[in-house]
């Protein structure tokens, strides 16, 4: 699994998750991670069909109000069913900056 993740992240603009299984759970929420140590420079976005996602999303919400997350590396996480909506995320996503430990 890690080879397959590291060649998908040497080779991608965007990372999308369609609806998927724990495989697909694992890889977008690896490249997430990586973007908020530098490591990712792509956007991270979940194809919510169906609102199949809004658990994860609200997940993400919670860690922010928990304070697990800032709200800046969550803006940088989108979440969406709209071709339209996910070509403008990405055609304007800016890299969170670099999390210093």
């Amino acid at each position: 699994m890690s080879e397959r993740k590291n060649k998908m992240a040497s080779l991608a603009e965007a990372f999308i998750a369609l609806p998927g299984g724990p495989g697909t759970l694992e890889e977008i929420t690896e490249m997430v991670s990586w973007a908020r140590i530098g490591q990712n420079p792509n956007p991270c976005i979940f194809y919510n069909v169906n609102n199949y996602y809004g658990a994860i999303e609200n997940f993400y919400d919670n860690m922010v109000i928990n304070e697990f997350l800032t709200k800046e590396d969550r803006s940088k996480i989108f979440f969406s069913s709209s071709f339209d909506e996910i070509n403008s995320f990405i055609e304007n996503y800016e890299p969170p900056l670099v999390r210093q430990y």
